[in-house]
């Protein structure tokens, strides 16, 4: 699950840099004007146990600018010590730059060239390299596609097929480089939070399944806790997050 999680991760990072297409809800999809959120990926042992001092895997941290879209974002790991990080610059909600980092140094330097019609032109600086990074969008209907290309090459793709409320109802990833292709179907409660999730790979025989169940709701009707299960209902871990709001 983790695995699948950390590509997602990273292929979302790059294709937050388009803004003509699909996006995701400002905020990170929550309720009120968002600022912060520290997630916490904790062992099951919190809930099921009532231990609350339950040892961290890991933890995530955004940060929304006043428009909702992510400006910051971390993975941390159970020391407390920053992995990975990307930071982002938008405007009229188009990423102009983005600069990625990883154990504290600068991986990535990503810069807007040109703003066309379905399709956004970057300067990707990467590995001592400069590479032309070129994000073509489509949408019919519900569906919405991305292909992200370097010096020409396809490198990524990313199809969404939205439900009646505009939400991600099906999400598809390949990485060419890796020839990896990931697949997740997501069902939603009425307050838009993913209940169940089904998830296939291309390297991996079996779908796996996952459940959540939400927790503890904040003033704004934000969940501060979530209890996700496998599919024979055997607890996975729990997330527990702090949220700050712009004043």
């Amino acid at each position: 699950m983790r695995k699948a999680a950390y590509l997602i991760i990273i292929v979302t990072t790059i294709l937050s840099c388009t803004g003509k297409g699909y996006q995701d809800r400002p905020f990170g999809g929550m309720n009120g004007r968002v600022q912060e959120v520290l997630t916490y990926h904790r062992m099951p042992e919190m809930w099921y146990a009532g231990n609350t001092g339950t040892d961290v895997m890991f933890s995530t941290k955004s940060v929304y600018d006043l428009n909702g879209f992510e400006i910051c974002s971390a993975l941390i790991d159970s020391g407390g010590r920053i992995q990975s990080e990307a930071e982002s610059m938008f405007e009229k909600g188009v990423c102009i730059r983005s600069t990625q980092k990883a154990g504290g140094r600068i991986t990535a330097r990503i810069n807007l060239v040109s703003d066309k019609k379905g399709q956004l032109e970057y300067t990707k600086e990467a590995g001592g390299k400069i590479i032309r990074m070129v994000v073509k969008e489509s949408s019919f209907m519900r569906r919405h596609k991305s292909l992200v290309y370097e010096d020409g090459i396809l490198v990524s793709e990313n199809i969404i097929r939205t439900n009646s409320k505009g939400l991600p109802e099906t999400v598809t990833i390949i990485d060419h480089k890796s020839n990896v292709h990931i697949v997740e179907t997501n069902m939603y409660d009425k307050d838009g939070n993913i209940i169940e999730k089904h998830i296939t790979r291309s390297d991996e025989r079996k779908e796996q399944i996952v459940y959540t169940d939400y927790f503890d709701p904040d003033e704004h009707g934000n969940w501060t806790e979530a209890r996700t299960y496998n599919k024979n209902r055997l607890p996975e871990y729990v997330e527990t997050r702090e949220i700050k709001y712009w004043e």
